[in-house]
């Protein structure tokens, strides 16, 4: 599978090997409060609700957060790796964003 854009190759390979382009999305449930998780390098959109917090990590990242989470007492946890949407979207989501604010493309 390629991903291209603009008329270039930008990035080339199975979805296993292009999941590192973007991120994994964790649900978990901890024992103790998260304190300091918004502080890691790699989270993003963390949601906290109780004992429950949501979050985006850099799929780089993903190891040190889960070494923070353990330190918590982690209860559950889910984890979603990045669909192709989520990796064309990563790739197109700034053209696609600015023909929205355009508006539709004329007929």
């Amino acid at each position: 599978m390629s991903i291209i854009r603009l008329g270039r190759i930008v990035e080339s390979g199975g979805l296993t090997e292009l999941r590192h382009l973007t991120r994994t999305t964790m649900v978990v449930e901890t024992a103790q409060p998260a304190a300091g998780l918004g502080d890691l390098a790699g989270v993003h959109n963390l949601s906290a609700d109780d004992s429950r917090v949501r979050f985006d990590v850099d799929s780089h990242h993903v190891d040190e957060v889960v070494r923070h989470l353990s330190g918590l007492g982690v209860r559950s946890l889910v984890s979603h790796p990045p669909t192709l949407e989520e990796l064309f979207l990563r790739h197109y989501g700034d053209e696609l964003a600015h023909a929205s604010v355009r508006g539709p493309a004329p007929e």
